[in-house]
């Protein structure tokens, strides 16, 4: 069977109904399932309408302005701070799957994801020109088994 027809009980018009819009035909030779590109784009317009202060909160507030960059041994953030904000009262604090900031005057902390796994002990922030920037160790793919030992 091929493409569209291999699951005949699954309605394509069923599934853009649900989708809220077209699906993309496949191009000649290929199945529907063989081009799934659309699908992120999909999943991102979702989660925009399904959490649609997310974004705004973060960069509209006029406090924080986070930018997250990659490189193949460390994950840099670099966290915008307001001019009303004192840059010694903050803290951070690093987590392996996301950055906490504390100290902001209306008493609110921030959370910023990382988009990788890191080691939060690796964290190096330095302060300079209105900017946090939170250097952070990328936890490695091949991590080494630990023994456990056994309690007699």
């Amino acid at each position: 069977m091929s493409g569209f027809n291999r699951h005949p009980w699954l309605k394509w018009e069923q599934v853009e109904k649900f989708l809220g819009q077209k699906l993309p035909f496949a191009e000649k030779g290929q199945t529907f399932l063989d081009n799934m590109t659309w699908a992120e784009g999909y999943v991102q317009d979702m989660l925009k309408k399904a959490m649609p202060g997310m974004d705004a909160s973060i960069s509209s507030s006029g406090t924080i302005g986070t930018e997250i960059f990659e490189t193949h041994e460390h994950v840099i953030v670099k966290v915008k701070i307001a001019k009303e904000e004192d840059p010694r009262s903050l803290q951070v604090f690093v987590k392996s799957n996301q950055i906490k900031l504390t100290g902001f005057t209306n008493n609110k902390n921030r959370i910023v994801k990382v988009p990788t796994l890191v080691l939060p002990r690796t964290a190096n922030v330095t302060y300079k020109q209105r900017v946090l920037e939170i250097k952070i160790r990328k936890r490695g793919l091949k991590e080494s088994y630990h023994e456990a030992y056994i309690r007699y």
